[in-house]
Order: structure tokens, then C-alpha cells, then sequence
């Protein structure tokens, strides 16, 4: 194995998306708890009210925010909560976009506190229109009761009510926060856009996993959305009398990149010059973004911060960072990209070997179920250990001593690229493995 290598992730560049971000990050100094969100105080600028009577069931915002790990609008500012009430429900809707072609994302963090029923109502949707007036609504998203006990399913329908929409099989926990993107495909002709949700209990996909949809029947009626564009979300408090949720972290963007992620990140690499850790990478399409802070660890998995990078926010943008200190070992590196509003997503994880004291070597490469490592004479308390890009590990295995060769099971690891790191008598190397 070579003495110095980079490790390289690509993420696919995405240019000219258009965003709309929600973080209800407003200021709750002097607003009584539990106050409407359309309070000129909280969010009233941007909210508003198109349906409902009000009184003292209004949708509600209320702090803190929700919590998702990896999402970009998690735990930031506040959330907006809402119950399925029997009279007096109120709609709000916000502008966005418009949005008048092909692909419309919008994701958010659910929380479903009280599940809504056996029949179920929705919450969520894209309207063709906003302000005070507003009926055309699409990508109609439901929550029902699940199959057992204090669980709930999320449905899909393209504008009709739950009876038309298609649920998920899956059972999801009332009480814990689930990422739920909702994509709707503008189509021409007449009644021919479709809608389609994705439910995520962790993680973000860097990209669109079509096979995981919930689509929608070709059930809409009136107007397609293609006819004026999505020109705004809605959040909607149903009548049938049970059911409450929270909802946080909304955005909607033209492309799966910018609705669930907040930055396409073209290239980071990690690179020995002059016997230091030289960092580079690119971004195209910085929305929002307010700066890097750059990050390192020795061990993959617990990272400190080196320094704050300032964004340049134009359309495509070349950083390179130096490491002050000098490279010794295996060193791991990762980007914290912040946006403007506080929110920020990690990128993929880095590993430079600098005059390596330790060798690894993984076959084959790519692997299906085992791989096989060439390793440094083993000491006592020697392991090895599979870490995803984002620092997790997944595998951590002891190593026999002695041993110059290991073999570790990887046949339950999804598809994709990780790192072996290989941590012996107080040094660490790394190498990639990518699992077929």
C-alpha cells in the first residue's frame, strides 16, 4: 500500500436550484408560549392564514425545535405544532418558489404526538397559490394510526382525502421525529403530474433512493400544480378529532441536493505538502451558507475544530485549508457546513497517513461479504474498526495477537464507501473499502 493516499468522496454538483428554508428561528422574547404562528411577533410575515376560524385552535409555534441527526434544519430556532381538532381548525400557507417545472422537493422533521385515527387527515401539502386565499392543494401528506399501539403510517395522495391516498407498510414510533421528503413531478398535459413521499427514520441520503417511494393514485382532481407552479407550502390542522403533530426544519427546493441537504459539495481531499495536512475542496450553488468550520479527529470518530472558514457564496467556489500542525500518523478530516440561519450538515470524513508507522492493506476491494486485512504485527489490545462517512462506526472488531492478517464480516453493510481503520499499539492507519 502506498505510504501517503487521499481519500475522495464525489458528490454530484447541482447548479441554479432555487430554496426556500423554515427553521421557525424567530424570537420568542415576549410571545406567550404556545402563540400563533401568523403573531406579526413570530412568524406572521411569512405565515398566513387561508382557512379557519380564529380562535384558540391555531397552529401553534412553539420551542424548541425538533431533532433529526444529519439533517440540516435540525435543532434549530423552533417548530410549529398543530392538533386534528373537530371545529375551528386553521390553514396556513407560506410562498415559495414558484416552482413551474419538472422535480419539487420539500422535506421536513414529523413528529407525530397523538396518531390521527384509523382514517386519518393531512397536514402537509404544496398549494397552487398563497396569501389569504388559497384552495389547490397537492401532495396531500396523511398520518393515520399504525398497526399496533402508539404507532402512526404516513400516506400520499396527489389532492383527495386519506381514502385516496396510499400508506406506507411501515409502522413508525408516535413520539420520535422522522424526516419525510415529499416530491412532486410536474408533468405536461392535463392531470398528469404525479407525488411520491420518502420516509426516513435516520439518516440523510446524499441521493434520491427511488426505490424506498410511496406514490401517490392517479386520483387528482382540478388544475395540476404544473398549470401555475408550486407556489407554496401548507400546513393544515384536519377536523376528524384526534391526531397532533409537530413540524420543523421545511425546505423546498427543485432538486433532492437542496431540499433534504443544504450544499453540494463537489470534491474534499486531504493531501501531505510540505509536511502538512492541505485540505481542498469545491462547492457549486452555495445558498445560504455562512461558513466552514473545519474539523479533525485521530481516531474517525470524536473531532475537534481547527478553524472557521468564511463562504464565498458564489456560483462555484475552490478552498484550500492548511493544518498549522504538522501531519504525524493517521489524521481524519470533515467540513461542517453552516448555513446562515444556524442549521448545518457534515461532509463526508477524509483520512490522510503521514509517514505511516503501521501497514494495512484490504482485499478484495471492492468486497461483497468478507474482507480481508494485511496488517502490522498485531499487539494485545489491537482492533479494527468499519466507520461510514459521517464518523459512525458500524463494526469494531478485536484483533488476535500477533496476527498480520484479519478477516471481518461485511455482508450486512449497505452498499457504498467506509473506512477500515486499523488502530495497533497506539498508532492508527486507515484505508477505503467499498462494499458491493
Amino acid at each position: 500500500m502506498k505510504r501517503l493516499f487521499t481519500l475522495l468522496f464525489l458528490l454530484p454538483f447541482l447548479l441554479n436550484a432555487q430554496l426556500f428554508v423554515e427553521n421557525f428561528n424567530y424570537t420568542s422574547t415576549g410571545v406567550a408560549a404556545n402563540d400563533s404562528l401568523t403573531n406579526p411577533a413570530i412568524g406572521g410575515a411569512i405565515w398566513k392564514k387561508h382557512s379557519g376560524a380564529f380562535l384558540t385552535n391555531y397552529i401553534k409555534f412553539v420551542t424548541p425545535g425538533l431533532t433529526y441527526a444529519g439533517y440540516a434544519g435540525s435543532n434549530v430556532g423552533g417548530a410549529a405544532t398543530m392538533a386534528h381538532i373537530s371545529s375551528s381548525a386553521e390553514d396556513l400557507n407560506a410562498a415559495v418558489g414558484p416552482f413551474t417545472a419538472d422535480n419539487v422537493y420539500g422535506s421536513f422533521i414529523l413528529n407525530v404526538t397523538t396518531s390521527g385515527g384509523t382514517t386519518g387527515d393531512y397536514n402537509f401539502s404544496f398549494g397552487a397559490s398563497a396569501g389569504t386565499t388559497l384552495t389547490d392543494l397537492k401532495g396531500r401528506i396523511f398520518f393515520k394510526d399504525g398497526s399496533t399501539a402508539n404507532t402512526f403510517k404516513v400516506g400520499i395522495s396527489k389532492s383527495g382525502t386519506a381514502t385516496a391516498a396510499t400508506f406506507s407498510t411501515a409502522d413508525y414510533p408516535v413520539g420520535t421525529p422522522v424526516l419525510v421528503v415529499l416530491k412532486y413531478k410536474i408533468v405536461s398535459g392535463t392531470l398528469n403530474d404525479e407525488a411520491s413521499i420518502y420516509v426516513f427514520t435516520s439518516g440523510v441520503p446524499s441521493t434520491e433512493p427511488i426505490a424506498s417511494a410511496i406514490t401517490a393514485p392517479d386520483n387528482a382532481t382540478g388544475a395540476d400544480l404544473g398549470s401555475t407552479g408550486v407556489a407554496s407550502i401548507c400546513l393544515r390542522q384536519g377536523t376528524v378529532g384526534v391526531g397532533a403533530c409537530t413540524i420543523d426544519g421545511i425546505r423546498v427546493a427543485n432538486a433532492w441536493y437542496n431540499a433534504p441537504l443544504p450544499i453540494s459539495l463537489g470534491k474534499f481531499t486531504a493531501s501531505l505538502v510540505n509536511g502538512k495536512s492541505s485540505l481542498n475542496w469545491s462547492t457549486s450553488n452555495e445558498i445560504n451558507i455562512n461558513s466552514f468550520a473545519v474539523e479533525k479527529s485521530r481516531d474517525a470518530t470524536n473531532f475537534s475544530q481547527l478553524d472557521i472558514v468564511a463562504a464565498k457564496n458564489a456560483s462555484a467556489n475552490n478552498y484550500i485549508y492548511t493544518d498549522a500542525v504538522a501531519a504525524i500518523g493517521t489524521s481524519f478530516y470533515r467540513l461542517k457546513m453552516i448555513e446562515k440561519d444556524g442549521s448545518f450538515k457534515y461532509s463526508a470524513i477524509v483520512a490522510l497517513n503521514a509517514k505511516q508507522s503501521i501497514k494495512l492493506d484490504v482485499f478484495p476491494n471492492p468486497t461483497i461479504n468478507t474482507a480481508i486485512l494485511s496488517h502490522t504485527k498485531s499487539g494485545e489490545n489491537a482492533i479494527i474498526r468499519i466507520v461510514d462517512i459521517t464518523g459512525k462506526t458500524l463494526i469494531a472488531q478485536n484483533v488476535q495477537s500477533n496476527a498480520t492478517q484479519s478477516s471481518i464480516d461485511v455482508s450486512k453493510l449497505v452498499k457504498g464507501t467506509y473506512i477500515v481503520v486499523f488502530e495497533n499499539e497506539g498508532a492508527t492507519s486507515a484505508a477505503r473499502l467499498i462494499k458491493q
